[in-house]
């Protein structure tokens, strides 16, 4: 309670303009941030960039601010609509596979933060039970964060196989884990970097 009143205290004070406020405001947000941005860019440069640019939008925006409303939803809505309307046409493919789930994330980013341990087990075993194939393919890509271009010529595969694949294991997992808001919240967590659960 007392770490959501500092951060209600903190977009009080940056909406009326307090710059040291924005700054410890920064300071608590960006790491996780940053790891959800990457977890649809892939790429560092983008990440920096989008994060850069939520950040600006968020201090040039700052009167329109409501604090009775959770500050990361904000962030997180504003940094995926901007990695849509700069980088979308790049990566149609990818944004196309996994829309359902940043979709969702945005309706359930004002959820509690904590993650029950058995509830992330349960991705974890769907995880292990998709075809060896499909498996590997997904680890590629989710656990050592490569792109489709690189799991394509490491496995040499097209990238079309690629992402074939990624749509199965996505299409696999949402059914076997029967994802509702706890669920799906575990699971965007789990690709966050929670390992340690396990």
């Amino acid at each position: 309670m007392g770490a959501k009143k500092e951060i209600t205290d903190l977009v009080k004070a940056v909406k009326n303009g307090d710059e040291k406020a924005f700054r410890a405001l920064y300071e608590l947000q960006v790491e996780g941030l940053k790891i959800f941005i990457n977890g649809f860019t892939k790429d560092s440069s983008q990440t920096d960039d989008i994060l850069q640019d939520t950040f600006i939008k968020l201090w040039d925006s700052r009167k329109k601010i409501d604090p009775r409303y959770s500050i990361k939803g904000y962030l997180y809505t504003a940094a995926y609509n901007t990695y849509i309307d700069k980088y979308r046409k790049m990566k149609r493919e990818q944004v196309v596979l996994e829309e359902w789930r940043y979709k969702r994330i945005l309706e359930t980013i004002q959820e509690d933060d904590a993650v029950n341990r058995e509830r992330v087990k349960q991705v974890k075993v769907a995880i292990e039970k998709l075809p060896p194939k499909c498996k590997k393919i997904f680890n590629m890509c989710k656990y050592d964060n490569m792109k489709y271009v690189e799991i394509a010529e490491s496995l040499n595969i097209s990238t079309k196989t690629v992402h074939a694949q990624m749509c199965k294991a996505y299409s696999i997992i949402k059914k076997d884990v029967k994802f509702n808001k706890t669920n799906l919240l575990l699971f965007v967590n789990f690709f966050k970097g929670i390992r340690e659960s396990f």
